[in-house]
């Protein structure tokens, strides 16, 4: 009998030293995990200065290569941006002259008889001047215009962003008739604050009243180093149809006082350099 509860005396301490041995080894674990977790931040110290050097030069590498094309994306996108300005400029044109009166229509085709800025322009779309030599070319004259830029003039900064009759200031009756015409058509392009507006010297300039939709998008210097500053609507002599050009009056050298001066055809077939 002693000697029975002598064996399970033993049996229990063996047991409690056995169950004793879990928490030992979960500390020793935790123990190893720990140093492994620290010699891993030891070596993990970042990038070295060669690594650094490398990743940028090919940081650059793709910058020099992307930025092209970013700003060709950027310039596509302005241009059609402008062509679709044109395209709302001669919509406007085409129902002036198509639902206004007799008077109204009669004003639309005065600058042919009076030779309004009169250009030879070539099938292409471009001024003669920038184009020499082509052998398709036709007339336009300029019905109305407006800056699509700001001009710094010899009296004030002006934008002008508001179209105007070209034969503003007179008061004949073909002036009168062709000022119906651009009354009609700047009430399609509900521009109704230009109507009849005047300054103090009695011009229709409309200096200071903006549509900012008609400010140029694309403002670089485009064939020949020519820089556009105005939008010109223009009726083409042959066919007695609108087309949109842009082209300038005081800009490229011309200086003050010089009649507007189309250069690039914009709406329809917009020329070549609006079209890349």
């Amino acid at each position: 009998m002693e000697r029975i509860k002598t064996e399970r005396l033993r049996r229990k301490r063996r047991d409690k030293q056995t169950v004793n041995q879990g928490p030992n080894l979960s500390a020793y674990m935790c123990d190893a995990l720990a140093g492994s977790r620290k010699k891993r931040r030891n070596h993990n110290k970042g990038f070295s200065l060669v690594e650094l050097i490398i990743v940028i030069a090919i940081m650059a590498i793709l910058a020099a290569a992307i930025a092209p094309a970013v700003i060709r994306y950027i310039d596509k996108s302005r241009k059609a941006v402008d062509v679709s300005t044109a395209e709302l400029v001669y919509k406007a044109a085409e129902l002036a002259y198509t639902t206004a009166d007799d008077d109204t229509y009669t004003g639309w085709t005065v600058a042919i008889r009076k030779q309004c800025a009169r250009t030879k322009v070539t099938a292409a779309g471009h001024n003669t001047e920038i184009e020499r030599g082509a052998t398709s070319t036709y007339y336009i004259d300029v019905v109305a215009w407006c800056r699509g830029t700001e001009y710094s003039g010899s009296h004030a900064t002006a934008e002008n962003i508001m179209f105007k009759a070209t034969l503003d200031g007179k008061t004949d009756k073909d002036s009168i008739n062709q000022r119906a015409y651009t009354n009609e058509f700047l009430y399609l392009l509900m521009h109704d604050q230009a109507l009849d507006e005047v300054n103090h010297d009695g011009f229709r300039n409309y200096d200071g009243v903006s549509a900012d939709f008609l400010k140029f998008r694309y403002k670089k210097e485009l064939s020949n180093g020519k820089q556009p500053e105005c939008w010109l609507l223009c009726i083409r002599e042959d066919s007695q149809t609108p087309e949109v050009w842009i082209g300038d009056k005081n800009f490229n050298g011309r200086g003050s006082g010089k009649p507007v001066h189309p250069l690039f055809r914009i709406y329809p077939d917009p020329c070549e350099e609006y079209r890349e």
